[in-house]
């Protein structure tokens, strides 16, 4: 009997004692704000060509048609995140008197007339960036790589002034298929976007071989065609997908 009262009353102890205990709260996790942004594009575009050693003239090319860009943001700080998503954009160059002879230009031109070759290819690339500023204000830095494919070449040839020839072709071997990118830029309040970007690879392969009169011949041989550019844009700030904090105002941008 002194036993049975015994496991009771302890029995009694351990659960009061259970009950005091206070709970534990689970740690709180790390707070990711995640959301996105849309936009264009305007891009000035430079090219640094040379063939044989001997620069090449070449001009400033604008372009604001066709470029859109859907981008997510992960801010882990209000100071520190990163930066990925997609972009469509129109990127080339123009060049004057550069030499080069493809088939499509056989017969169109001699060497005393003033040739102007314009040639762009439509790219879809995967940006990665980190971001550092003040998240809070809208502003920041970011610094990054893009991965690019060039899938719809066209190339526009002029001579003394008037259009002789054009021509376009999808995933071209004219092209470097991917061209990797390095790039950098700043945002300013109302998601004003100010960016640089240098491409690694020449935007002509030189390794490019064609048929002219039954001969194999490689065009873009000796060719450097280096492209950089410097774009202006505005994105807009889409819906929250996590992470709200109570700061989202229907007017605001980023």
């Amino acid at each position: 009997m002194k036993y049975q009262l015994t496991l009771f009353f302890l029995s009694i102890g351990l659960l009061l004692h259970a009950q005091d205990e206070p709970e534990l709260a689970p740690a709180p996790r790390p707070e990711v704000k995640i959301y996105s942004t849309s936009g264009g594009e305007l891009i000035f575009s430079f090219a640094d060509v040379e063939n044989g050693g001997g620069s090449i003239n070449s001009n400033l090319r604008f372009t604001g048609f066709f470029h859109l860009g859907e981008y997510w943001h992960f801010d882990f700080t209000d100071n520190f995140g990163m930066i990925t998503g997609f972009g469509l954009r129109n990127i080339g160059m123009i060049t004057k008197d550069d030499g080069i002879l493809t088939r499509e230009h056989v017969g169109l031109f001699d060497e005393n007339d003033e040739v102007k070759i314009k040639r762009r290819s439509y790219s879809f690339g995967v940006p990665l960036a980190l971001k550092f500023g003040n998240f809070n204000r809208r502003t920041f830095v970011f610094a990054g790589a893009e991965a690019e494919l060039m899938f719809h070449y066209k190339e526009k040839l002029f001579v003394n002034g008037n259009k002789e020839d054009k021509f376009n072709e999808w995933f071209s071997d004219r092209t470097n298929l991917l061209n990797p990118s390095i790039f950098g830029g700043i945002q300013f309040p109302g998601g004003v976007n100010l960016k640089f970007k240098y491409y690694l690879l020449d935007f002509l392969d030189p390794d490019y071989s064609e048929r002219i009169n039954g001969n194999l011949v490689q065009p873009y041989r000796g060719l450097t065609s280096n492209i950089f550019y410097i774009s202006l844009s505005v994105n807009l700030r889409n819906k929250f997908e996590r992470g709200d904090r109570g700061r989202y105002d229907e007017d605001d941008r980023t």
